[in-house]
């Protein structure tokens, strides 16, 4: 089991949702925390929130999306904190149209915020790790990084990138003998923190809880879990593709799955 006690912890898009949870769970756990979002006032309140945890709390201001924006990150961080020894690249957002009613605009903001964001932070705190012979990088994808559905193809297409993106990784780490840096891969169903909002669960799934996910991320960067998917049943998504096109379209239709973001509104604000 990994001590994260003393550990320097960065996450991504920390101000709400997950990402503010697992700054406070990490910060139990004794963390020093590396706090990074594009909205300013919750990153303000979660460092209110943990003074006087006894661990120390950096926190950036940053536009993922923005390669500049990133750099200054990076040089504020190096200049403010000796290493950091767990990555979590969390910041995501989803937009909830048609193909043909996404933009390419659209499109390339969902990809900058969702993969290549996460590819610059990996590319900036890996060689470090690996020259220390120690790190852990989390990438938080989804269980729409397993399977399409209607109104998520950008999004859809981001999941999927950071699944192969971090399944690629944890191969060419052992390829090359780096033993001591791992990965885990996080894809859990939809959470309820009202970035899915109007979003339909399906029968067999309900929406996860924000506390629960996060105890079992928290947890699987502990025990060095490579591929963690949540809940279970997130395995049925990949057993499908073995069955033909045709009669796994039906069934995520009988599911309801291609109605599941016909009142989609997201999360405003």
């Amino acid at each position: 089991m990994k001590e994260l006690k003393g550990k320097y912890v960065l996450i991504t898009g920390a101000a709400s949702g997950i990402g503010r949870l697992m700054a406070h769970s990490f910060a139990k756990e004794g963390a020093h925390l590396v706090i990074c979002d594009i909205n300013e006032k919750g990153l303000a309140e979660v460092k209110m929130e943990l003074g006087g945890k006894g661990v120390s709390i950096n926190s950036y201001a940053c536009d993922i999306s923005n390669e500049k924006s990133v750099e200054k990150v990076f040089k504020s961080v190096k200049q403010d904190v000796p290493r950091i020894d767990v990555l979590i690249n969390n910041a995501g957002i989803v937009t909830g149209k048609y193909i043909t009613e996404l933009s390419m605009a659209d499109f390339r903001k969902t990809m900058d915020v969702n993969f290549f964001g996460h590819l610059m932070f990996t590319k900036e705190y890996l060689p470090d790790m690996i020259k220390r012979k120690s790190g852990h990088i989390v990438n938080i994808s989804s269980s729409s990084g397993l399977q399409g559905f209607p109104k998520g193809s950008d999004y859809n297409a981001s999941k999927f990138a950071e699944v192969g993106f971090t399944e690629a990784l944890r191969l060419e780490l052992k390829r090359l003998g780096i033993r001591e840096v791992k990965t885990t891969l996080v894809c859990p169903y939809v959470i309820d923190t009202g970035m899915f909002k109007g979003f339909k669960p399906l029968m067999m799934n309900p929406l996860l809880k924000p506390d629960y996910v996060v105890k079992r991320i928290v947890k699987a960067v502990k025990k060095e879990i490579p591929f963690l998917k949540i809940p279970f049943s997130v395995n049925l998504t990949i057993m499908l593709k073995m069955f033909p096109a045709g009669f796994a379209d039906w069934l995520l239709t009988v599911m309801g799955m291609t109605r599941a973001m016909d009142n989609f509104t997201g999360k405003k604000g």
